[in-house]
């Protein structure tokens, strides 16, 4: 007897394959001791060095690294900074092998398919796209901006996240701070001169007009400065729609090697999967959404949301510029003005995964297979069933499966690696790549049924991740937020929207028109570390979706404090890895030598039954490493001694990419709901 799937969500679009580029790192010779001086260190690097391929990836991703290197090999280091390469040239070899997240010449992306049974075709024919690095561009502008000759014909406006609260000027600075400026006559000449797109020249003279007994030279600083702290905005700066931010600068502004300091990579591969697969990948994506540990939205936007109802209530709308003032609206919901989450109290589903966990701990298993009934338990934990649920997401997953035989014959397992917030978070800022893939954005539903979906398009609080939040226009409407565009272009503006209250749900309309949006960010950058983003670009993209399950990787809540977490695995879905959390303080101090702190880990490794194989959790990114190897110990070591604590989870098996030749991977499918 077949046993009934429950699916809440049905794949949409084409997939897409992340794969690394290459299938083996460089040969890496024995691992020098800790102490080892220069000359062992130098040979170490030097074979390694001299793989032309591995030394390009490195140099593209990290030209500081490589000068390094070259400084090592060339004897113009010592021992302490030729060890401290060698460790970052290990890392990198490591993921050079075996990380598929796209970066640089390591690894690329392509579209895949899904039919009857499996193909799978990789060629050398990888096309390379190459973009200006963020923060040489960055620093191109900069210094064309402080030269008011060279700005003058260049139109500036102020930037749509400024606020004026206390005779105080506040624009959004790095992460979730801010930077202000007293308001001052000649700033408040400049916030009104400039609110809609005016030349340089054109806005020096009516500061010269109006504060004649200032010097030229100072108010040619002054304008630089604004532009400097990003109060005023230039058509220098291309908005994140323009996939090239380069293309926006004068011709020569830019030397040609910093223009090729970023790359992507397109694969020449041609892939399909079995439907199995993305049967199974529906599978994965009911279960988190069923596990989610908000199915009613987060308690800061329930708390913001029932703020609304109380002193507008439903059927009001307020300008979004006066609810997001703290003075005199509601401000911003809790926590998106810090750069970490807010402690949450304890729940009825923590208390039940603290049991699951503790048990599988005494038990003394590594994995809990997720019965129909445990899951109903879990998903009755979390609270009251959504009235709505999120309408569409990404699911990122590795397939694993020893061979297309064993794959088509549905010998296989999807390892969720993680959920995005909505389709086209991840795959967002590769649509440069694959432009025949857009056209499926207009088509997704929207948790309201009468709104339109819109593009929302913004400038990261952060230069380096300029480039993760660029992709090209594919939806008729757009907000722009914090970006410089010009008078004749048609997008909307902060100033243009509204806020109004429908049952529990929150929504963004616009003022002259009364049509209610919903915006999509086509970026991966995680919101919820406010770290990356604009605070008002976090609420925009939030608000809408505010109510319906947050879907996330799966969240072990409270019990991600515990020392060790089993792996949840679902029919033929691995949900989360079992995982383990090394402190520093269990294994011997800095003095102790590597073989000594070495044994004292496998005497732990053994207590806790961790495996020689393990992934080394860094904020998002996932090492692997061999704890039977001394160079990977080092690693290990070297990390603990800076973060003081270690997140290891359990390796896939060895055999888990013959599929597709034992190139790492992972597959991106975007879902939506099916009701």
């Amino acid at each position: 007897m077949t046993r009934s799937r429950r699916t809440l969500y049905r794949r949409t679009g084409a997939g897409m394959l992340r794969a690394a580029v290459n299938l083996s790192a460089p040969a890496l010779p024995q691992w020098p001791g800790p102490d080892a001086p220069t000359e062992q260190w130098r040979s170490w690097l030097d074979p390694v060095w001299a793989d032309d391929t591995f030394r390009r990836a490195v140099s593209n991703a990290s030209p500081d690294l490589a000068r390094q290197a070259e400084a090592v090999l060339d004897g113009r280091s010592n021992a302490r900074r030729a060890r401290r390469a060698a460790l970052a040239l290990a890392r990198y070899a490591i993921r050079y092998e075996h990380r598929s997240t796209p970066f640089g010449l390591f690894a690329g992306v392509c579209l895949i398919d899904f039919g009857e049974t499996s193909a799978v075709l990789v060629g050398e024919g990888h096309e390379i796209f190459a973009r200006a690095d963020p923060q040489a561009l960055d620093e191109a502008i900069i210094a064309r901006e402080a030269d008011a000759a060279l700005m003058a014909d260049v139109e500036v406006c102020v930037n749509n996240l400024t606020q004026v609260r206390d005779g105080r000027v506040f624009v959004p600075s790095k992460g979730a701070s801010e930077f202000s400026l007293a308001l001052t006559p000649a700033l408040a000449l400049v916030l009104q001169a400039a609110k809609s797109p005016i030349r340089h020249a054109a806005l020096a003279d009516k500061l010269a007009a109006e504060f004649p007994q200032v010097v030229e030279q100072r108010q040619a600083a002054f304008l630089a400065d604004l532009l400097r702290v990003r109060l005023l905005r230039s058509a220098l700066r291309a908005p994140a729609t323009i996939v090239d931010p380069a293309a926006a600068l004068p011709v020569g502004a830019l030397d040609v090697r910093e223009r090729e300091a970023y790359v992507d990579v397109r694969l020449d591969a041609d892939v399909r999967l079995p439907v199995t697969v993305a049967v199974e990948m529906e599978t994965a994506a009911t279960a988190l959404a069923r596990l989610a540990p908000y199915p009613a939205g987060t308690a800061a936007w329930r708390r913001y949301t029932g703020q609304f109802a109380a002193r507008w209530g439903e059927g009001a709308e307020v300008r979004l510029e006066q609810l997001v003032d703290p003075d005199n609206g509601l401000g911003l919901p809790d926590g998106f003005g810090s750069v970490s989450e807010s402690p949450r109290p304890m729940s009825r589903r923590d208390r039940l995964l603290l049991e699951l966990a503790g048990t599988a701990a005494v038990e003394g298993r590594r994995t809990v297979i997720l019965s129909e009934t445990l899951l109903e338990e879990l998903e009755a934990a979390a609270g009251e069933p959504p009235t709505t649920l999120a309408p569409h997401f990404e699911v990122c997953a590795q397939v694993q499966a020893r061979s297309l035989r064993a794959l088509d014959r549905g010998n296989f397992r999807v390892r969720v690696h993680t959920v995005s917030r909505a389709a086209g978070t991840m795959t967002g800022r590769f649509r440069h790549l694959f432009p025949q893939a857009a056209a499926g954005q207009a088509t997704l539903p929207p948790v309201d049924p009468v709104a339109e979906l819109a593009q929302l398009s913004f400038h990261p609080s952060r230069v380096e991740a300029d480039l993760l939040t660029r992709s090209p226009r594919v939806l008729p409407k757009m907000v722009s937020v914090g970006e410089f565009r010009g008078s004749d272009e048609a997008v909307l503006f902060p100033s243009d929207l509204v806020v109004g209250l429908r049952g529990s749900h929150l929504y963004l309309a616009v003022a002259a028109t009364g049509k209610r949006l919903e915006l999509l960010a086509p970026t991966a950058i995680n919101f919820v570390w406010n770290n990356f983003t604009p605070p008002l670009v976090r609420f925009l993209a939030e608000i809408s979706r505010a109510a319906t399950p947050q879907l996330t990787w799966f969240d072990w809540g409270t019990a991600w404090t515990l020392p060790f977490t089993p792996a949840l695995h679902y029919r033929r879905s691995i949900l989360v890895a079992a995982r383990w959390q090394l402190r520093a303080r269990t294994l011997p101090g800095r003095t102790a030598r590597l073989d000594e702190w070495a044994e004292q880990l496998h005497a732990w490794r053994g207590r806790a039954g961790v495996p020689d194989q393990v992934l080394l959790a860094m904020d998002d990114q996932r090492l692997l490493l061999d704890l039977t190897r001394e160079m990977d110990l080092d690693l290990l070591r070297t990390h603990l001694a800076g973060s003081h604590v270690a997140v290891l989870y359990d390796a896939p098996p060895p055999d888990a990419d013959g599929w597709i030749g034992g190139r790492a991977h992972s597959i991106v499918v975007a879902v939506r709901a099916s009701r």
